[in-house]
């Protein structure tokens, strides 16, 4: 087996609160095991165990058997076990340590001591296999959100991993790259690759999971085959907290016209990553007291495109609020951005300090806290929450900033389906307060439910 696991449990740290118990689990080579639950219930835990970040790095007690290809966490080391185990993590930007995406994918057969030859074999190899001829020269700091996760999954397979680790890999991904990542990951298994996935967005797993894993306070209470999942209903799926398995779709849409001395209004606007040029945008007028959808593929620029509204990059078109052409300085005033890579917008050493950063709505923060499922964790460490759990932190941070603009990218890529919702519902109380509220987003189930206008971003970008 694989993965062979017997009465485990497992507590942080200065945590009185078990965080993990799993009484049995058997993993065969080859199959692919989906981890499942709302935000917080467990899944990066035991991800941790499994590639020995827990206990080494993140310590605790931990009890009972548990064997990951023929090792031990706890027993070896993480530099043994990652010869063995490779893992791609919610937010891939945080396990990069170059620059160039070349540098990046050699980076771990380099450090691991294996031969030049062999190193160039599998770059490749995986450079056709992941379609990234064209990123080889690229600077990570300019790629997009998906293509960060796209080389960061690529770097994983260059290891030639037995066991292959993902935490939310379809998060930031177009359909596109989504269809791209399974048909990889089938690859991957039809080797014999073991994978362990922890997922929300479980729709593109259906014919690749195996067992499936349902996660509720660290401790695993349902267990299914393939068959077994696929027989649950969407509303069951919704009563576990788990998001459904709907074939929705994105259906473009024109905005409506908004006068010259209304809305947000962007003119001549250049976009670019870095030294590239993405193209320019001509005219694009926002309503205020909507929410709109900017959709598209990896890659295009909306990312770029959302911080120079928020004056984060430096404009050399024309950004006017209600009529009022915006400099940088007031651009960064009257935005409220939350940003893809999360752990990069932390800076409290607690989830109520982080709430309260440059706000002035303070008297707000327990009401915030409460409909964003916060409540018990305002005196956390940011840095030791789930990834999901640091998306609403961030959201609750914007939401009390009472800003006129708010742009969200990505803003539910680590939550639940029942943490989703409430995002969506304090959306549209912003829309209600006649905000600006624009949404950058690949999650169909958050633009079919809360969205009013669905933008395709690539109609109004020339490349002339």
């Amino acid at each position: 087996m694989m993965i062979s696991v017997k009465n485990l449990k497992f507590t942080y740290l200065n945590s009185k609160k078990l965080s993990l118990k799993i009484d049995s689990l058997q993993v065969a080579k080859g199959e692919c095991l989906v981890l499942c639950g709302k935000s917080g219930s467990g899944k990066t835990t035991f991800a941790r165990l499994l590639n020995g970040l827990v206990p080494e790095y993140y310590q605790g007690k931990l009890e009972g058997d548990i064997q990951v290809v023929g090792m031990q966490p706890g027993q070896n080391s993480v530099e043994e076990m990652s010869q063995k185990i490779a893992s791609v993590f919610q937010n891939p930007a945080t396990q990069f340590f170059h620059r160039k995406v070349e540098h990046e994918l050699v980076f771990p057969c380099e450090n691991q001591g294996i031969a030049q030859a062999d190193i160039q074999s599998r770059l490749k190899q995986t450079t056709e296999l992941f379609n990234l001829e064209q990123l080889l020269n690229y600077d990570l700091l300019n790629a997009s959100g998906g293509e960060q996760q796209r080389v960061a999954i690529a770097t994983a397979n260059m290891q030639n991993p037995q066991l292959l680790i993902l935490d939310e890999p379809s998060a930031n991904l177009d359909q596109t790259s989504v269809e791209r990542l399974k048909s990889h990951l089938k690859a991957l298994k039809a080797l014999g690759v073991t994978i362990v996935i922890a997922e929300h967005r479980l729709d593109f797993l259906k014919d690749l999971g195996d067992t499936y894993l349902y996660f509720e306070n660290g401790e695993v209470t349902h267990t299914w085959s393939r068959k077994e999942w696929l027989a649950l209903s969407e509303d069951k799926r919704h009563q576990l907290g788990l998001r459904g398995g709907k074939n929705l779709s994105f259906a473009s849409q024109t905005l409506p016209e908004v006068p010259a001395q209304n809305g947000l209004q962007v003119y001549e606007l250049t976009l670019t990553a870095g030294k590239k040029s993405l193209g320019a945008i001509s005219h694009l007028a926002f309503p205020a007291g909507k929410i709109i959808a900017i959709l598209g593929q990896n890659g295009l620029g909306k990312s770029s495109f959302a911080k120079l509204l928020s004056g984060l990059n430096k404009s050399n078109g024309i950004i006017s609020l209600a009529g009022h052409p915006l400099s940088e300085k007031e651009r960064l005033k009257e935005t409220a951005y939350v940003m893809q890579e999360i752990s990069l917008q932390l800076f409290s050493d607690s989830v109520k300090k982080e709430l309260l950063l440059g706000n002035q709505q303070k008297k707000d923060y327990q009401k915030i806290a409460d409909k964003l499922g916060l409540q018990d964790l305002l005196q956390r460490h940011p840095l030791s929450l789930s990834g999901g759990e640091q998306q609403r932190v961030l959201i609750g941070n914007a939401l009390l900033s009472d800003k006129k603009i708010f742009i969200f990218d990505e803003p539910t890529s680590g939550l639940d389906y029942e943490h989703m919702l409430a995002v969506g519902k304090l959306l549209q109380e912003l829309k209600a307060a006649g905000k600006i509220v624009l949404v950058i987003t690949h999650d169909k189930e958050l633009v079919t439910t809360v969205c009013d206008y669905q933008l395709d971003f690539a109609n109004y970008i020339s490349n002339e």
